[in-house]
């Protein structure tokens, strides 16, 4: 009986030691997203210009949306319509995130 007992023991204690081991990898890229009517604004990343009418542009949960790449760090963004800037916002991006701005 003892020996059962011991045996069962053993069994449980054996189960309870496996190893787990978890792996994540992050996108070493970070992103700015640009959701809502950008179709006739420019868009200004430390002042560099990008046109938003040629974006590539794709629909997400039912919204037309931009996606650019940029490095990591701090960022100033701005985004004009017919010379006026409607968004002007300073950001911090870090590895693997994405920083979406809602342009009205």
């Amino acid at each position: 009986m003892k020996i059962i007992i011991l045996s069962i023991f053993s069994i449980f204690m054996t189960a309870c030691s496996t190893q787990y081991t978890e792996i994540k990898q992050i996108d070493d890229k970070a992103y700015i997203q640009l959701t809502g009517e950008i179709g006739s604004g420019v868009l200004h990343i430390d002042d560099v210009k990008t046109d938003l009418s040629g974006a590539d542009t794709y629909s997400l949960d039912g919204a037309i949306v931009a996606r650019f790449e940029v490095k990591t760090g701090t960022h100033l963004i701005r985004i004009a319509k017919k010379g006026v800037d409607v968004v002007k916002r300073k950001i911090y991006v870090t590895n693997g995130n994405v920083f979406e701005v809602i342009v009205p």
